[in-house]
């Protein structure tokens, strides 16, 4: 791996355990409320200082990270599933069944999948949840496209057929001969994805369609935080540059994965 994509994986991992273990590491309460601390500048016992309603920010921005990160992988992991079971049954399902997921594909790929979400996200209702469903019904095209031609290569190869002539079950043949194919750049453009994810999260939470209050989460705390910005810098910056660092970090290594296995990315 290059050293781009060494540090990308340093940085995301030491981000990840200040993430997971932020409780630990600065056990502040992030909902704690201290009306005469509001605002506070940062200092020994406040290392970022506090909101507006005097709670501790390093606290919070470490508990927000939290949902940022599992909305992100549970929104990709979802995406994954949808794509390659449409992908599968696509490169292995009747012509017609190829055509009718390909025609469910363009149709919506032909409107912004961010636009999507905020639609469905209004239909469903503003929750964490329903921004997650969301984000997942929407997101899945790139995926079916990419495994529906990564099954199609790998049933079109010389062993395949050969595993076919002796009398190898689909399953079996799916199990031992497609999976392993497919598996090293599922997994190169899933890394890719996940910083549009967290962008696209962030983003929707922003205006207001994720988690309720006071619970911290990267894109509310930017959003909450607009009308004490000369005051405050820090409560827009901190979480804008955790925002910023990780998805830098998932993109260069993302980057350095696909430089290794030579699998191309989303386009849109």
């Amino acid at each position: 791996m290059s050293l781009p994509g060494r540090l990308a994986l340093a940085g995301l991992g030491a981000i990840l355990l200040a993430v997971l273990l932020g409780a630990q590491l600065w056990p502040h309460d992030p909902l704690k409320q201290d009306i005469l601390a509001r605002l506070a500048a940062p200092s020994l016992e406040h290392p970022l200082g506090t909101d507006q309603f005097g709670r501790d920010l390093l606290a919070r921005l470490l508990h927000g990270g939290r949902w940022s990160l599992l909305g992100a992988f549970v929104v990709c992991l979802g995406t994954t599933a949808i794509g390659f079971g449409l992908g599968m049954l696509a490169a292995t399902g009747p012509a017609w069944l190829d055509r009718a997921i390909g025609t469910v594909t363009t149709t919506f790929q032909a409107v912004p999948a961010v636009l999507l979400a905020l639609a469905l996200t209004a239909l469903l209702g503003p929750s964490f949840t329903n921004l997650l469903i969301a984000l997942i019904l929407t997101s899945w095209t790139w995926y079916a496209r990419m495994y529906r031609a990564q099954v199609a290569q790998a049933l079109a190869a010389p062993h395949i057929e050969g595993a076919r002539a002796i009398g190898v079950g689909p399953w079996r043949l799916l199990r031992h001969h497609i999976l392993p194919h497919i598996l090293g750049p599922a997994l190169v453009v899933a890394t890719i994805n996940v910083g549009a994810v967290i962008l696209n999260l962030s983003a929707l939470s922003f205006i207001g369609l994720g988690l309720a209050p006071p619970t911290p989460e990267w894109g509310k705390m930017i959003s909450e935080s607009r009308s004490y910005f000369q005051r405050a810098p820090l409560l827009m910056l901190a979480p804008g540059l955790a925002i910023a660092l990780t998805v830098l970090c998932v993109n260069l290594l993302g980057n350095a994965l696909r430089d290794r296995t030579d699998v191309g990315g989303p386009t849109d």
